[in-house]
């Protein structure tokens, strides 16, 4: 109770104080009925006291039903959407029926960006999303939550323990009896060695009652397996990976008419080769300036495993120095160029010439080694115009060049044509020399040219030239001074990213080929480079996974690189066209939980019930083409539903009402004692 006096404090102090005073004065003169005449004065001074009162506006929130709308991928894919949409539109007219209720909705939704595919987190969250949206209202404002669903949950185990005491009614569209077709994968590596097998198990789970499905295994667009597998059961797979770099795997499963969707018919996946150790041979026909910088750049890849050879003295030449002195070991040909040559990646000739040491034999073999898919680098001296050159043994049929009887030394700079300003080896190595042109070269040999390309050159004579013989590779150096690029001081150059660059275009690395194809997500952009030799723009015609076309505008850059991006939609192989050339590209992951199965089910519900050891009594399942169960309200937590019912708690949540100040005493009341009193005072003083 609070005091809001009519007039100042003060006059009710001296009203009180004056009333005292006469009250003495009549008792000493005894004057009668003092009662009456006090019980006015209480009254009076009431009034202008006027004591008030706080009086709160009592009134209570809606209770929530949290409608949740499971529009994931197996939904959309599988053409329910529509089921969804009608049972909502059902149970928002229900639970408007029942008054005081407040729907709260809430769409569940697979995020299709990039990023999230590659997030370990996948599936279909409905509780992760249940709680963040309950987190934003009062607490047990909610009376019950109703899932439309097909039932494929990922996260029941995420069930919140302020749910356990309220109804959770799961409504399952679809039916019972849905056929498909699942392909499973196990064990499939991300990284496998070249000249290793890919080992990985598939399972091909069916409910067609078919006991063989035909199945197409892949690598980079070419079949390697297309075998009837039988269903329901793991098989054992193996297939050789060849190539460094990425390697696209599809595995796809024959489709049926009945299955509900052909999604998960197919994956594919992204495999990284990668090579153990590659085992480089170098063979130096004499000491030179340049030899340390080929060794230093070969020995300081961990990767490489380096055998070098300098021949120092042919077996024809005769001196008085003891064998012992001149060699450790006898230089062990037949092992090297016969027994174990397939064991090298790459076999370096650097300024050799025909010495007797290699007869034509096992020259012969080298030449094979690069038909069956090795790799030669051929780095010419001054002996490459003389009589017993590399020109006159069975190496002549994969060298690119022939040597012309002239020598120059002159200083010179050397110059990239028109090709080596686009190829992958030196269309960025004069990325630090803009400035600063790089140094010269003081000689080189004059040669013409067979066959490949030539990428750097000096008044038309080739000085890089690089060719593809069979299935291997050979390039050559026409000069033995590329070394004053790393010494010199005045002449300096990109040496070790244009020898790196070579070495690794030998090797087959991807990023070197002229075709290679580099793709980057980011959220949810594709970005795509294309190393190219044409000049102008292209229009690139991507075909995604699910057979939909798009057209993207690719801008040449002048450097061999075309560049231009799209936004991404869904997560698997997708086929790029440009001028002509195919290319494959995988864009996140396919192997996700909301493709592993797409039929409608109470199974993983069921299967969480019996595992729980949580009371889980609130909640029920109920299929939607056995209709909707009638919405009833419900008063305690004893029974959540029965068998064509389901319950809402009523929950009566107060607000936290405004308040007003009223008065203690009605002005009515007071008024009608005053009267009263005054005139039992009347009546009291007029008989005496």
């Amino acid at each position: 109770m609070q005091i809001e006096s009519l007039i100042s404090n003060n006059y009710i102090l001296l009203f009180i104080f004056t009333f005292f005073i006469l009250m003495a004065l009549s008792i000493y003169f005894k004057v009668k009925n003092l009662i009456y005449r006090t019980l006015t004065f209480l009254l009076l001074l009431i009034v202008l006291i006027h004591p008030i009162k706080d009086s709160k506006n009592k009134s209570y929130h809606k209770d929530l039903i949290l409608v949740v709308s499971d529009l994931s991928n197996s939904i959309i894919k599988t053409n329910k959407k529509n089921q969804v949409n009608e049972v909502k539109k059902n149970l928002t007219k229900k639970i408007n029926d029942l008054k005081n209720f407040q729907i709260i909705n809430l769409d569940i939704k697979n995020n299709i960006s990039a990023s999230d595919f590659e997030n370990e987190e996948k599936g279909t969250l409905v509780f992760k999303e249940i709680k963040k949206k309950i987190n934003n209202y009062i607490d047990g404002r909610f009376s019950a939550v109703m899932i439309i669903t097909d039932g494929q949950i990922h996260d029941l185990n995420n069930i919140n323990n302020s749910l356990h005491n309220i109804p959770i009614h799961f409504i399952l569209v679809g039916s019972k009896n849905e056929k498909d077709r699942v392909l499973t994968t196990k064990n499939i590596p991300n990284y496998t060695l070249v000249g290793s097998d890919i080992n990985f198990q598939i399972k091909i789970q069916d409910n067609l009652d078919k006991g063989q499905v035909k199945t197409t295994i892949s690598l980079d667009g070419k079949k390697v397996i297309t075998k009837n597998f039988v269903t329901n059961k793991f098989h054992n797979i193996k297939i050789p990976l060849k190539h460094a770099g990425k390697n696209i795997l599809e595995i796809k499963v024959e489709k049926d008419s009945e299955e509900i969707s052909v999604l998960n018919n197919t994956q594919s996946h992204e495999i990284n080769g990668v090579h153990d150790r590659l085992r480089v041979m170098m063979i130096s026909g004499e000491p030179n300036m340049g030899l340390r910088n080929w060794r230093n750049i070969l020995n300081s890849d961990p990767s490489i495993e380096l055998v070098h050879f300098t021949i120092l003295r042919p077996p024809s030449k005769r001196d008085l120095t003891p064998v012992k002195e001149l060699s450790l070991i006898p230089f062990p040909t037949q092992e090297l160029f016969a027994a174990d040559i397939s064991k090298f990646s790459l076999i370096i000739f650097d300024q050799y010439s025909l010495q007797g040491i290699l007869p034509p034999k096992y020259l012969d073999n080298i030449s094979k080694f690069v038909l069956k898919g090795g790799a030669l680098l051929d780095i010419t001296g001054q002996n490459y115009i003389i009589e017993n050159n590399l020109i006159n043994s069975p190496i002549k049929q994969i060298l690119p060049t022939r040597p012309i009887s002239t020598f120059s030394n002159n200083g010179f700079k050397p110059l990239l044509t028109k090709l080596g300003k686009k190829h992958p080896i030196t269309n960025n190595i004069k990325e630090n020399y803009i400035n600063k042109p790089w140094g010269n070269w003081q000689r080189f040999t004059k040669s013409s040219v067979i066959s490949g390309k030539t990428l750097m050159q000096f008044d038309n004579f080739p000085l890089l030239i690089i060719d593809e013989v069979g299935e291997g590779r050979v390039a050559q150096i026409l000069t033995d001074q590329t070394w004053i690029w790393n010494k010199s001081e005045n002449q300096r150059g990109p040496l070790i990213k244009l020898l790196r660059n070579t070495i690794h275009w030998l090797l087959k690395t991807p990023e070197m080929e002229e075709n290679h194809l580099q793709f980057k997500h980011n959220e949810d952009l594709v970005e795509i480079k294309l190393n190219t030799m044409t000049s102008g723009n292209y229009k690139a015609k991507v075909n995604t996974p699910n057979n939909k076309t798009l057209y993207v505008n690719l801008q040449n850059n002048g450097k061999g690189v075309l560049e231009g991006s799209f936004a991404f939609k869904e997560p698997g192989k997708h086929t790029i066209e440009v001028n002509g050339l195919q290319k494959e590209i995988h864009i996140g992951k396919t192997d996700f939980k909301e493709n592993e199965n797409m039929l409608s089910s109470d199974f993983k519900i069921i299967e969480y019930l019996k595992s729980s050891d949580k009371n889980n009594k609130n909640l029920s399942i109920f299929w939607n083409e056995n209709g909707l169960p009638k919405i009833i309200k419900i008063y305690n937590t004893n029974y959540f539903y029965g068998k064509n019912w389901v319950g809402v708690l009523e929950k009566k949540i107060v607000k936290q009402g405004s308040s007003s100040k009223k008065s203690f005493f009605e002005w009515y009341f007071l008024l009608f004692a005053l009267f009263i009193a005054f005139f039992i005072n009347w009546y009291r003083e007029s008989k005496n």
